[in-house]
């Protein structure tokens, strides 16, 4: 006996589609970065030109693929290391900020509720539906 199934995959295209994924990885984008806010290092000493704090200058791309801290001394930040009078690598030890460090990213990986937040962000950002 021949049994026949049709599944209809139309809402869940709809659904995936991928509007609908770069959407979702905005609120995500946006919500690590809120979470990773309290392990990014900010002092008034390390202001950009236009007087933010790293934790000021914070762009999220276009596709929600990544979040930039954008002043110029935000890689040394983020890994940890400037440069020497020798011109070797010299490990930063005393961030002023307290609760803060390198790898603020890694920081907010661990903290499990952080993530919590974030993924349930993806979730909102995926079932979000348009108002005709």
């Amino acid at each position: 006996m021949p049994v026949h199934v049709k599944v209809d995959l139309t809402r869940l295209k709809a659904k995936l589609s991928s509007e609908n994924i770069i959407r979702a990885r905005k609120a995500m984008a946006t919500q690590a970065m809120q979470e990773m806010n309290q392990y990014v290092p900010s002092s008034s000493k390390g202001e950009h030109e236009n007087g933010t704090t790293l934790r000021g200058e914070t762009n999220i791309a276009d596709d929600g693929s990544y979040v930039l801290y954008n002043v110029p001394y935000a890689k040394a930040q983020f890994y940890g290391f400037i440069t020497n009078q020798y011109g070797g690598p010299y490990r930063i030890h005393n961030y002023t900020t307290p609760g803060t460090s390198r790898r603020w990213d890694l920081r907010m990986k661990s903290n499990q509720k952080a993530m919590d937040d974030v993924q349930k962000a993806f979730i909102r950002g995926l079932l979000w539906q348009k108002c005709n």
